[in-house]
């Protein structure tokens, strides 16, 4: 489960995505969110180490790689990793985010699975480069939103609607909108973010309790599959949504 966690962020790293200053990602942002458990991560992992509780840092370890990346942070950033224009501004700020995490975690699991560490720190860093000569460095400070503490605790209730929405025919989350309490409003501060972290194409506020919202009935971007309000026939004959007929013509353009 970890190496297949560090080939997901080695494959999705470019080495073209020129550096960020990581105190600069904005607070907002599933990236900030992700970074401040990355930094509790290595705490608790270097304390566990220092006090020879190694079955404490090797449990951390997993549950970061399958908790925190693959079952959250990871499936959230598909969309804009796969369809955002390349050089979009939050698709090249995650991948910087990607690659710091992913240096973190080999320097982690560098005294516990010393191949595999070495062998995905080389994959960054050149054959010249050697995992075990590095300095296990803190992640530097952002400030994350507190709205993404009640995030994730309306995301564990909505994919449960979700879930049972597929009673109705709703099998795919990216078919469905979600409804979320009136009083979650301010979480509308963390953007396109949310959206993604609750995998559906549409997220609005109103009422009292999560709903599912049916979209089936409105088109679907042949490139993302998203249903966003704004997919429509392009000059090329597909339909797509803004952000991807947006995308599909900067690659036609650079061809």
């Amino acid at each position: 489960k970890v190496r297949n966690t560090l080939r997901y962020l080695l494959s999705n790293i470019d080495p073209e995505t020129p550096d960020l200053n990581i105190e600069e990602v904005p607070g907002h942002t599933l990236d900030a969110w992700l970074l401040a458990r990355c930094e509790e991560l290595r705490v608790f992992v270097c304390e566990a180490l220092n006090s020879y509780e190694f079955r404490k840092a090797h449990l951390a370890l997993f549950d970061f790689c399958n908790d925190t990346l693959s079952s959250m942070y990871c499936v959230a950033m598909k969309d804009r990793l796969y369809c955002d224009p390349a050089s979009s501004t939050r698709r090249v700020r995650s991948q910087a985010v990607m690659r710091h995490v992913a240096e973190q975690l080999c320097k982690l699991l560098a005294p516990i699975l010393p191949h595999t560490a070495d062998e995905a720190w080389r994959a960054m860093h050149g054959d010249e480069g050697c995992v075990h000569l590095e300095t296990i460095s803190a992640t530097p400070t952002v400030e994350v939103d507190p709205g993404w503490d009640r995030a994730m605790l309306l995301r564990d209730e909505a994919l449960r609607a979700l879930e049972h929405a597929k009673e109705t025919g709703v099998e795919k989350s990216l078919d469905a909108g979600l409804i979320l309490p009136e009083a979650d409003q301010n979480l509308e501060a963390l953007g396109e973010d949310l959206k993604d972290l609750m995998e559906v194409s549409r997220l609005t506020f109103s009422g009292q309790h999560i709903r599912v919202e049916d979209l089936r009935s409105e088109p679907a971007c042949e490139r993302s599959w998203r249903r966003d309000g704004t997919v429509e026939e392009r000059p090329n004959g597909s339909w797509l949504s803004d952000r991807d007929w947006e995308a599909v013509r900067g690659q036609d353009a650079s061809e």
